[in-house]
Order: structure tokens, then C-alpha cells, then sequence
């Protein structure tokens, strides 16, 4: 679960600035939270909702969160690494830092950075108390490296510093440590396996891969995905893949042959082209079996009646893309960040789903959902907390900053009270006359 993130000079944020998922103490719908139950725990939101006016900086947070992901994961990405730009100053390094839960600890993982590499990464255990080292790294000092407690002696710590003095300086050491099997901070591996399993980021042009196949392959799976399309009355019954030729396909021959090249047999790929998904299942010797998703629909008589998915609606196409999601955080602890969920949907699909959500929470699970949206009719404190809401908005020098609903202590219509701009995070805009046409 992500408890808070905390970002400066990157993007559209300038000071630092810091988000929070951790519960007040509202006794409001509680099964929304996941409750400390000890000294030393940490109380977290399962939800978080962000509002802002468009270019206000609210998909930057999604965005922040994805870049230190990875880089956590040992992928520099220097084409998405954007510094503060209307600063005076020439500040090149940036700061991301998120604190997490993973089963019963909690952490926190951060870096310093710049397009060339990492200028400082630290990783700690926190709790509501104390914060316990487990690594720090600062690439200019004289000894860059400090760890906390190791376990195992002399011979994992001469480990960990061979390790250490060969990580590139565009390589997080959390990474390394995985990849050369690092041992005696064990800590190391929860915190990976948060960023590489559990953290699941949806952009706009995101695309789940391989929804039909997954379906075929697993009938509780088919199940879910059956009730939910229903649920959300996409007037589709179920989604398949059928058998077809080579020609019927948007694949050209050179780019099977480019994968054929590379797979395992066995394996099968699943292809995005357009709106289209294609499976390629590899066989032996070159040969391979191809096939295409499609959405199956009932005729009045209960018949069915096979469609392209070309032939479905925008927001059929993205709620196919939220159906895997929701079923992944009824089965799974998982943390999703979906960026502009309300894209290409009804209005009242955004709520939908949020409702769906809540409704298979489970307080031994520790899932999580965290989404941008513009969409108002969410601001109802009969389905929300207060303390799960967040404005952000661009300050004179253009830097984003961000507001929590709780500060304000709502006791009126949250939803007139935003659309009135009370709580900012909407667009002003020029009177009308002010055009020069």
C-alpha cells in the first residue's frame, strides 16, 4: 500500500510537496482503511481520489510515482526525467520518495536523480515511531555506502560491498542487490517485490494485455469477468479469442517472423494493433497458431453474435481495461494508480466502479485504488472520506500544490462546494470579451 509519496524539482512540482494516504480519525466508513492494530502501525487509506483542473498537475503525481518505479526496477528513464522548468535556478536534480507497506512493514524507499544517473538512494524501515536504516547511497562521498543491521556476518557484508562498488551510477542499488542475489538486507526484497508486483500504474493509452486469453484459461476468472460486464451493462456477454488466418490480421510476415525469431514454443504473445488484440502461440520449427480477440454479444433470442472490437464503443474498449484491475484487487493485495479513470466513460461509470471496489474490500487483504478524475458526482460523503480526497492546483509560478479535502472539515454538499470553486482545483477562465478575435 502506498502510504505517502513526497516529490520536488520534477515535473510540475517545485518545492517539495508531499501526498498522503494515511487515515485520519474519522470513523467514516472504516472499512475503507486499513486499520493500525498495533503500537507501532500505520493506519491506511484502501482509496485515494484526486481532482485538478486540467494542465493543474494531477496526472504528474501518476507520472512521478511511475518514474521512481522505474527506477526502483534498475530502468533509468531518461526521457521521461523533467526537472522544475520555471525556476530561476538550474536545479538538474530531482527528489521522489514514497513510503510503502508490504504484508506487516512498512518503508521507505527514495531517490535523488538527474538524466545522468542517481546522485543519492536510501531505503528505510518506518514505523509510526522510529525509522531503522537499511541502506543509504550518495554518490559523491567519500564512502557512499552505509547499511544497517546485516544479517549473516563478514561474508554477506563483503558481498554487499562488492555489490555496491559495482552498481552504474544509472542503476538503483535496490535493483542490483536483486540481480546479483544479494544477501543480508532482506528488507531489499520486499521493497523490490512492491514496485515489480504489487504496484500497477494505468495511464490513458494503457491497454490490458490478453484479457480474452486469461479468461479462457481460468473459469473463477471467467466468472468475474462475466459478472462484471453485466454489472456495468457494457451490452457485451463475453470476451474470447477465435482462430484466424494470417490475412485477416493487421501482422505483417516480417513482424511474425521478428517474433518467431525470439519466442520459446509454447509461448503465446499477445499483440495490440489499433484496437485490435491478436495471440500468436508459438509451435515447433516456425509454425505458429493465430488468433484474434473478440467481444461475443446476445441477440434477443439469447443467440450469440460475435463483434470486432473495433466495432465497440470508446468506453466499452476502457472499461475492458478497468475489468482485469478490479478483479486483480479482489484477489490480490495489490496497489492500482489509474490516471484519469473517467476517460472516454460515462460519467456515473467512474462512481460505478468505485462502489465495486469497496464492495469486495476485505480488511485481511491489502489492496489499494488511487485515481485522478474530474468527475464531481464522486464527491459524496455517503460513498467517500473526507481524508481520501486531494486538490491540486498551480500556484502564480506555475508549480502544483496539493490540498487535502479533510483541512477543509466539510460539513456541507462537497460536490456544490467544489463546483463553486471553494476548494480550488478547477479551471478560471478570462471573461468572454477578453477574446481578440
Amino acid at each position: 500500500m502506498l502510504l505517502r509519496a513526497t516529490f520536488r524539482n520534477i515535473l510540475s512540482f517545485k518545492d517539495e510537496v508531499q501526498i498522503s494516504f494515511v487515515a485520519g480519525k474519522s470513523d467514516l466508513h472504516s472499512n475503507q482503511v486499513y486499520r493500525a492494530e498495533k503500537r507501532d502501525d500505520i493506519s491506511v487509506l484502501k482509496s485515494g481520489i484526486i481532482y485538478g483542473a486540467n494542465a493543474s498537475g494531477k496526472s504528474n503525481i501518476i507520472k512521478a510515482i511511475y518514474i521512481i518505479r522505474e527506477i526502483a526496477l534498475g530502468r533509468h528513464p531518461r526521457y521521461l526525467i523533467e526537472p522544475f522548468k520555471l525556476s530561476a535556478a538550474n536545479d538538474t536534480v530531482s527528489k521522489v520518495e514514497v513510503e510503502i507497506k508490504v504484508d506487516t512493514k512498512y518503508y521507505a524507499y527514495g531517490v535523488e536523480f538527474s538524466i545522468q544517473g542517481i546522485n543519492e538512494e536510501w531505503l528505510y524501515e518506518i514505523s509510526s515511531r522510529t525509522d531503522k536504516l537499511i541502506f543509504t547511497r550518495k554518490a559523491n562521498s567519500i564512502e557512499p555506502y552505509e547499511f544497517g543491521t546485516i544479517t549473516g556476518g563478514a561474508s554477506n557484508a563483503q558481498l554487499l560491498k562488492f555489490i555496491s562498488h559495482g552498481t552504474p551510477n544509472d542503476k538503483s542499488f535496490l535493483s542490483e542487490y536483486i540481480h546479483r542475489n544479494g544477501v543480508g538486507l532482506d528488507a531489499i526484497r520486499q521493497a523490490f517485490g512492491w514496485f515489480a508486483s504489487r504496484l500497477q500504474i494505468i495511464f490513458p493509452e494503457t491497454k490490458y494485455q490478453g484479457l480474452a486469453y486469461q479468461v479462457e484459461s481460468n473459469a473463477l476468472l471467467q466468472e468475474y469477468t462475466k459478472s462484471l460486464l453485466e454489472f456495468f451493462n457494457t451490452g457485451i456477454y463475453d470476451i474470447r479469442h477465435f482462430p484466424i488466418k494470417k490475412e485477416e490480421s493487421d501482422l505483417s510476415t516480417e513482424y511474425i517472423n521478428n517474433i518467431l525469431a525470439r519466442g520459446i514454443p509454447g509461448q503465446t504473445i499477445s499483440i495490440t494493433v489499433n484496437r485490435n488484440m491478436y495471440y500468436l502461440t508459438l509451435g515447433e520449427n516456425g509454425s505458429y497458431q493465430l488468433s484474434k480477440q473478440k467481444a461475443v454479444h446476445l441477440d434477443g433470442a439469447g443467440n450469440e453474435v460475435v463483434f470486432e472490437m473495433e466495432q465497440e464503443s470508446d468506453g466499452s474498449l476502457r472499461m475492458l481495461d478497468f475489468i482485469p484491475m478490479l478483479i486483480d484487487l479482489r484477489m490480490n493485495p495489490r496497489v492500482y494508480l489509474v490516471d484519469e479513470i473517467d476517460r472516454s466513460m460515462h460519467p456515473k461509470l467512474s462512481m460505478k466502479i468505485l462502489e465495486c471496489y469497496y464492495s469486495t474490500l476485505a480488511s485481511e487483504r491489502d489492496s489499494q485504488f488511487i485515481f485522478t478524475t474530474h468527475e464531481s458526482n464522486l464527491l459524496n460523503l455517503d460513498l467517500i472520506r473526507a481524508d481520501e480526497v486531494w486538490f491540486v492546483e498551480k500556484s502564480n509560478d506555475g508549480a502544483s500544490h496539493m490540498t487535502s479535502l479533510a483541512e477543509y472539515k466539510p460539513r456541507e454538499d462537497v460536490q456544490k462546494g467544489y463546483l463553486q470553486g471553494r476548494y480550488g482545483a478547477i479551471p478560471f477562465f478570462a471573461p468572454i470579451k477578453s477574446l481578440k478575435w
